[in-house]
């Protein structure tokens, strides 16, 4: 069983709980599914009646399409959830989703998701071409090429910044401190999502970047480490800024390097408000390592519980700013090729802290300032920070 979570983040299971049939014979359609209870005839004769008026007095037939009025019809249930995770992928949006958790597709660089009911970026990746163009976490898409985003889908929007590599998307922005919306050009690119980074900071500092939690961070996360432990490193900085997410799994994987074995690393809180723990099975070789983490506005989900583990467990130290919020869990299922991604439980850190809609205040906040005044890391306030404690250990 694969874990993810992401603007997104989900848990895949090896069943199917809902399956819905909808036969637009509304006889056939009660006799067939007697034993359907959710929805008795007169609940769904509105559904029924509204079909009718459209096949009848529906100005342009043409536009009567059965198979959209189905989806639609399914997405309008998931809406009534006022759940901005929850939603139905079709083929092309399916395939979207597949690359996003691969690393590679077509597009600006940003994870994206609805915050009180507004598209909003929750983290330009590192590199691209969002975040040359100055894009940030927080800032508000009103306008997708001139289109309004109120009451968007969350994967019409993704699908409609996306696009061929080479050409050019215009996204009108809004940011707390500007008076008016601002128009950004962006050019579309490739996007390979780079995993990590790592140096040396002030002689036995290691520094690793990790910029999202998918197949391949494990490996790399460990190399990093060990090749700064052999260049000298005695102190590090685990730097989790603008990290959306990815894969639960990894967060717990790299959360037992340092948590050691028996010790909570997260809980899971279900719609019956009962609670699982999920311990670590070690092997804990880290927990001595003196590091602290720094995280933003940015930092979301599986960045938030491996933060939260870190903290709870080991006191370890977040620097920066007041991460995303985002900790509901998502799972998949499969329907006839589109995919149904619904929120089933929520994440408490492992004192019992809910990371949605709350996420994680750090333990000395320092707020970022704009890149163009960073030319090496040691420029970066939180950067310096974070030595400063480090030193002090």
């Amino acid at each position: 069983m694969i874990k993810f979570l992401r603007k997104n983040y989900f848990y895949i299971l090896p069943f199917l709980i809902v399956f819905f049939i909808f036969n637009f014979q509304h006889n056939n359609f009660l006799k067939a599914n007697q034993s359907f209870s959710y929805f008795d005839n007169n609940e769904l004769s509105i559904f029924y009646k509204t079909w009718e008026i459209i096949n009848k007095h529906f100005v342009d037939p043409s536009k009567i399409d059965k198979k959209k009025a189905i989806l639609e019809a399914s997405r309008g249930l998931l809406r009534s959830l006022d759940d901005p995770y929850s939603e139905i992928f079709d083929e092309t949006q399916a395939k979207i989703f597949e690359e996003d958790m691969t690393g590679s597709f077509g597009g600006v660089g940003m994870e994206i998701g609805i915050k009180n009911g507004v598209l909003t970026v929750i983290a330009p990746l590192e590199g691209t071409p969002a975040d040359r163009a100055g894009i940030k976490s927080g800032d508000k898409i009103l306008k997708i090429n001139g289109e309004s985003t109120e009451n968007m889908l969350l994967d019409v929007a993704v699908s409609k910044i996306r696009g061929k590599p080479g050409t050019k998307v215009v996204l009108t922005i809004y940011r707390d401190e500007w008076v008016e919306p601002r128009d950004i050009e962006i050019i579309r690119e490739i996007i390979n999502i780079p995993i990590i980074k790592y140096k040396i900071l002030e002689k036995n500092i290691g520094y690793i970047k990790l910029n999202s939690f998918n197949i391949k961070s494990y490996p790399e996360f460990l190399k990093a480490y060990n090749n700064l432990k052999k260049r000298g490193a005695k102190y590090y900085i685990l730097d989790l800024r603008n990290n959306p997410g990815g894969y639960l799994d990894v967060a717990i994987q790299i959360s037992e390097l340092f948590v050691p074995r028996g010790k909570i690393i997260l809980q899971e809180q279900k719609r019956d408000q009962s609670v699982t723990k999920i311990y670590s099975n070690g092997p804990g070789i880290l927990k001595d390592i003196k590091m602290v983490v720094l995280i933003n506005n940015g930092s979301a989900s599986a960045s938030e519980i491996l933060s939260g583990a870190l903290r709870d467990n080991l006191g370890f130290k977040l620097i920066g700013e007041k991460s995303y919020g985002k900790g509901s869990v998502q799972q998949v299922f499969n329907l006839d090729g589109k995919l149904l991604k619904l929120t089933i439980a929520y994440w408490l850190t492992p004192k019992g802290l809910k990371l949605e809609g709350n996420g994680l205040k750090p333990d000395y906040e320092v707020k970022e300032i704009e890149k163009e005044k960073i030319k090496t890391e040691l420029d970066d306030p939180v950067i310096k920070k974070a030595i400063e404690v480090l030193r002090r250990m």
